[in-house]
């Protein structure tokens, strides 16, 4: 991964505080999340007991920079229990914790933190605001 997307998520990362609440990104079925846990690497998501290390936040944001998704050529965020069906993105954040699908509580968070935008219409997407 690039010292750009460490130095995003380590700025993210710092601004995180247990209790903060989010809705995964879709507006017909998104489920609204807490931070339950947070330690310098990892944090934990409630009620969904899903545990996701920053290395999978680096991960998100590097893919997007990597292939170039902006505003004007969002990413399909295809997030699926199969990985036979999952988008790149997807696998992408998966890969760094053990192939937990992550991606849909990743985002909310780098939302909020402006670092993506997100469209919650299907097919849902994002891109990257900073570069």
């Amino acid at each position: 991964m690039c010292q750009q997307c460490e130095e995003t998520i380590a700025d993210v990362w710092s601004k995180l505080q247990v209790g903060q609440t989010f809705k995964t990104p879709d507006l017909y079925r998104g489920v609204d999340f807490h931070i339950s846990k947070k330690d310098s690497n990892k944090l934990k998501i409630s009620p969904q007991e899903v545990s996701i290390n920053k290395a999978a936040f680096v991960a998100a944001v590097h893919y997007l920079r990597a292939n170039d998704h902006d505003m004007d050529s969002p990413c399909e965020i295809r997030s699926s229990n199969s990985r036979s069906t999952a988008g790149p993105l997807c696998i992408a954040t998966r890969d760094q914790i053990n192939n937990v699908r992550c991606v849909t509580y990743i985002l909310p968070i780098l939302q909020k933190s402006v670092v993506v935008g997100v469209n919650p219409v299907r097919p849902n997407s994002t891109w990257l605001l900073r570069w």
